[in-house]
């Protein structure tokens, strides 16, 4: 199985291993952009230091550079990092010999003029490039698209209409980025709205123009790199583009899968930072607090139990514990062991096994708050009532429930079920429906005591109001006004007693991804239509006609590549043994649910794939109901990162001690018409005019490289 984490870290580690310098002595430097990116690829940064000979942030005041070594600048582009840049080259001596810059996506055209009015950079500069890192792999088969913030707002909420090009393109460079490192050259499919979608909320045709701007990008990206794709045997990948409104259900649905639980319900777990804040028993009986990362690349314990329903994730750590008890000939008292708590106590005074018995303490921890948590508000006895609504109103056993409304209310006069859980189960049943009245929403908001007057009602009708501006009309004007049409691409499970009661809703996307691994037949061309590159056994005997007679089933009539084979099966590709198993993409825009992470792994696991799911952000449920309420809120009070004033100013620190031999370029203020012009100093070390060639040549390749 693939490995995005893998597979990003080589990416890296080759484009920094490629830089030629002296001696091959390089000087790294970065910015919280890249460390936030390299904390997520190495398990420890230092591991960096197999490949360059140190690395500093840019912005330290503890960075020293060398004036005869070379440094390599791994940065976002931003008015901020070019101006440090050129500070770095001021002085004489110069901080460093020569810059390497290697760029982050995206290289805007204002950033690249002023780029070019900083003239110690262009003294220096020995090489540029773009380093088209342009996701983070949170998981091994989950990436999130970088520098996108609050994407529901961007791409739904319609003060944002601006911002959408900008954020379309930071995903196709992230969609390219994921293409290079797998070598992969898939086939584009994407979510086609149906005309009540699209006439109600216009941004469902986002996916489309995503997919179709995706496509261009990647065909000129081949056409310039004669080694993509590389020779291989596997069957070519199929990548479907969606966007958030195809699946309505999942992110108010309660998830019990051990992560997707951790996130909806512990407060203590910071989702921006995947941060557990805890308290743990040490050695001496006391207390201490603790913070631990919730990462793949950190915790091996997280990767195995955080798929696992939250009960079987509980036996599974207590198995664990006992057996590391058992092993141990340390341990004292073992006969008054009873319960868990009693188990995390002997852990906690374990002499050994620091780093698995601090996991162990961490999940053990964390998962009896799931199940206290669990216990207090009811969840998983409620949940049955919210699994029917999304099961199409069938019951476990697949019959049609009965008195739905009355159960409904049953559940709603529950008191241990706190407000925000009610009103999940009132949006489930407005779906179920095909909308509500206002009034009705009113009377029930009422019922479970929150009347006109208090205020949390405000706030839920614009919520239930705003649900439109996703796809989705959950207020209907009249009473006798039609359900809302939808069709519905999720699943339900029935009859199959291996499965917990509370987890039978399967998402849109996992239902998606069974259907086109199976056969791409079972997904609608019309609802997933191709950008291009239709399969040729797929195609009915007119289309045939229109590709020609050239086209084979090892070749796309658009895609005439001999380096790739478009095999779409694989049983025609190869009677091999060992055939590398087919690729599958797939991205939501707009954000993503934990269970429908979850979907990707659990599709590799039965159909023996590699699958990769992507999106701009992660959605939790309460974060997701708060997104709805602020769709209509203005710009200003949205705080977004594409609205912050750029910072430009740089610390004095970063000029060091040593005086510029004269001002930059970029700082020099305008003269008056009528002053006199006199001619500027030439620089110490003036490069000749065929070194200053060569250097213009380098740049002006990666500015047009950048205008493709």
């Amino acid at each position: 199985m693939s490995n995005l984490i893998d597979l990003q870290r080589n990416y890296l580690i080759d484009l920094l291993v490629n830089i030629q310098t002296n001696h091959n002595i390089k000087f790294l430097v970065i910015d919280e952009y890249a460390e936030n990116i390299i904390n997520f690829l190495f398990q420890n940064p230092k591991e960096l230091l197999t490949y360059v000979t140190t690395v500093d942030r840019i912005d330290s005041p503890k960075r020293k550079g060398q004036h005869d070594v070379d440094v390599i600048y791994l940065l976002k582009p931003t008015k901020f990092n070019i101006n440090c840049i050129d500070a770095d080259f001021q002085s004489r001596p110069s901080k460093y010999r020569k810059a390497h810059i290697r760029f982050f996506p995206t290289f805007e055209r204002y950033l690249i003029n002023f780029f070019q009015s900083k003239r110690y950079i262009q003294e220096r500069l020995s090489t540029m490039d773009e380093a088209r890192i342009a996701f983070i792999p949170k998981e091994k088969q989950f990436f999130q698209t970088l520098d996108i913030d609050k994407p529901l707002q961007l791409f739904f909420n319609k003060n944002c209409t601006d911002l959408i090009e900008k954020n379309i393109q930071k995903t196709i460079k992230s969609l390219l980025n994921i293409c290079i490192i797998t070598g992969e050259y898939p086939i584009i499919r994407y979510s086609e709205p149906s005309e009540e979608q699209m006439t109600l909320t216009p941004p469902t045709k986002l996916a489309g123009k995503l997919a179709k701007e995706f496509q261009l990008v990647l065909d000129s990206y081949a056409r310039d790199h004669e080694d993509f794709p590389p020779q291989s045997d596997r069957p070519r990948s199929i990548m479907i583009i969606t966007d958030r409104t195809l699946d309505p259900f999942s992110p108010i649905l309660h998830d019990f899968n051990y992560q997707a639980m951790v996130y909806d319900v512990i407060q203590d777990v910071d989702p921006r930072t995947d941060v557990y804040h805890y308290k743990a028993e040490n050695e001496l009986g006391e207390f201490e607090e603790k913070s631990s990362k919730l990462i793949d690349i950190q915790d091996p314990d997280w990767v195995e139990l955080k798929y696992q329903h939250i009960v079987d994730a509980n036996d599974y750590l207590s198995g664990k514990i006992k057996e590391m008890i058992a092993k141990n000939p340390l341990l004292v008292d073992r006969q008054n062991v009873k319960n868990t708590t009693d188990l995390l106590s002997v852990v906690a005074h374990l002499k050994d096994f620091d780093e698995e018995r601090r996991r162990l303490i961490l999940h053990r921890t964390l998962i009896d708050s799931c199940l206290t948590i669990n216990k207090d508000r009811r969840l998983a006895e409620l949940a049955e009532v919210e699994q029917n609504l999304a099961g199409f109103g069938m019951d476990m056993d697949g019959e049609k429930c009965k008195h739905i409304i009355d159960t409904l209310l049953e559940v709603l006069m529950t008191k241990e079920a706190n407000i925000t859980d009610k009103v999940r189960y009132i949006m489930a049943y407005a779906l179920y429906r095909g909308g509500i009245i206002e009034d009705d929403f009113v009377k029930l908001l009422a019922f479970i005591g929150v009347e006109v007057e208090h205020e949390y009602f405000k706030h839920f009708m614009i919520l239930f109001k705003n649900y439109e501006l996703i796809g989705f009309k959950l207020m209907k004007d009249k009473p006798k006004d039609k359900p809302f049409k939808k069709v519905w691409f999720h699943d339900t499970i029935v009859k199959d007693p291996s499965i917990y009661t509370t987890s039978r809703y399967i998402t849109a996307s996992g239902n998606i991804l069974s259907k086109v691994i199976t056969n791409p037949l079972l997904l609608d061309e019309l609802q997933f239509p191709y950008v291009k590159d239709k399969p040729i056994q797929l195609l009915d005997e007119e289309e045939k006609e229109m590709v020609g007679a050239s086209a084979t089933a090892y070749n796309s009539a658009s895609l005439r590549n001999p380096r790739h084979k478009a095999s779409w099966t694989r049983n025609n590709v190869s009677q091999k043994e060992n055939i590398p198993r087919q690729r599958f993409f797939y991205y939501v825009l707009g954000g993503i649910t934990y269970p429908e992470i979850k979907s990707a792994y659990d599709q590799s696991n039965f159909k023996n794939k590699d699958v990769f799911i992507g999106s701009d952000g992660i959605i939790t449920p309460l974060a997701y109901m708060r997104s709805i309420e602020f769709l209509t809120k203005p710009r200003e009070a949205l705080n977004l990162k594409d609205d912050e004033k750029e910072v430009e100013k740089i610390p004095d620190f970063i000029l060091g001690s040593e005086s510029a031999i004269s001002k930059p370029v970029s700082h020099v203020h305008l003269r008056s018409r009528n002053a006199p012009i006199s001619k500027p100093q030439a620089p110490a070390m003036e490069a000749s005019p065929e070194k200053k060639k060569k250097k213009h040549h380098k740049f002006t390749s990666f500015l047009r490289s950048k205008d493709k």
